[in-house]
């Protein structure tokens, strides 16, 4: 979970339940930080993951630079903070522990996703 008190100031933009955050196969200019309210990320029809204040979504496309691989809708009326490549590296820079944690949610959905594909549950 990311420290919400770094974007204490931060410039938001807010979606109402329902809305597409963004959409599979567009270009991923910004990530993105819950600060209010929860997202839900689809493959498809398929949710894979519920998003919850103080967590990320979107990083993928403004680490690698490729289109968005899923569908960012809000499930709730909710509040965003989004981060550029600029912001998110000034971040990395200056707060090491932020990329940390960056690291960790990356790293918690993908062995989330090999649990899935292998039919299995994480304990």
């Amino acid at each position: 979970m990311i420290s919400l008190s770094i974007f204490r100031n931060a410039e938001t933009s807010t979606y109402k339940a329902g809305n597409i955050i963004f959409a599979v196969g567009e270009p991923g200019k910004v990530m993105y930080v819950v600060s209010e309210g929860e997202v839900e990320i689809k493959v498809g029809a398929s949710v894979v993951e519920s998003i919850s204040p103080g967590s990320i979504f979107g990083e993928m496309a403004l680490i690698d630079n490729s289109p968005r691989s899923a569908t960012a809708v809000a499930k709730t009326d909710c509040k965003v903070v989004p981060l550029d490549q600029r912001r998110f590296q000034f971040l990395v820079q200056e707060t090491p522990f932020f990329a940390l944690q960056v690291m960790t949610i990356m790293a918690n959905r993908l062995r989330n996703a090999n649990s899935r594909i292998a039919g299995k549950a994480l304990s």
